[in-house]
């Protein structure tokens, strides 16, 4: 009979998401991790089957959750420009901003594990759809003219959701993220997107 776990599972995903949060899938070293977790080598491999399973558990763990968070805003009844908006200034750079754990995922690709690459890719597929439907209901609405294309304005929107993250590791401030999604929302309420 095996001897019973002295740890919770959870918790030790969560201070490993933090360290490949910080470093990266490459930076965050074997023993890091052991230090992080407070759990030696064997037991990290015993659990998880070693680095590239406990990565894809604590991606796992951080999708679920930001999947959540994108819902809170656009899930919001009445779905629309107002949505979109409280969505896209809810980021928040700070002096410890280390990105968006998913997006860091994706711009990983050759040295992540391929299974969560492959889950980064369908998370970023999840939250696109809640824009997509935001455009959708704004057209309704008449807040956005119905010649725009809600599939393209849905990839349109979140490849500036990526590159405000992206912008804030560069060393992006508060002031240029805002002015940026201002005159993203402006050129949306105008209709002046162009289709395909």
């Amino acid at each position: 009979m095996g001897r019973p776990k002295t740890y919770d599972r959870d918790a030790v995903i969560e201070r490993a998401m933090e360290a490949f949060w910080r470093f990266g899938y490459e930076g965050a070293h074997l023993s890091a991790l052991v230090e992080a977790t407070g759990l030696n080598r064997f037991s990290l491999y015993k659990e998880f089957e070693g680095k590239a399973g406990l990565f894809c558990a604590a991606l796992s763990m951080f999708t679920e959750a930001l999947v959540d968070e994108y819902r809170l805003f656009l899930d919001k009844e009445p779905k629309g420009l107002a949505n979109i908006e409280a969505s896209l200034r809810s980021l928040e750079y700070g002096s410890d901003y280390y990105g968006c754990f998913m997006i860091n995922t994706l711009t990983q690709r050759d040295t992540v594990p391929q299974p969560a690459f492959a889950q980064a890719q369908a998370t970023a597929g999840e939250i696109e759809a809640l824009y997509v439907e935001n455009i959708r209901a704004a057209q309704a609405r008449g807040e956005v003219s119905g010649a725009v294309d809600p599939e393209d304005m849905g990839k349109m929107l979140y490849s500036l959701d990526l590159g405000l993250h992206i912008k804030g590791l560069a060393g992006g401030g508060e002031a240029e993220k805002d002015t940026t999604i201002t005159v993203a929302l402006n050129g949306l309420k105008a209709g002046s997107a162009v289709k395909a």
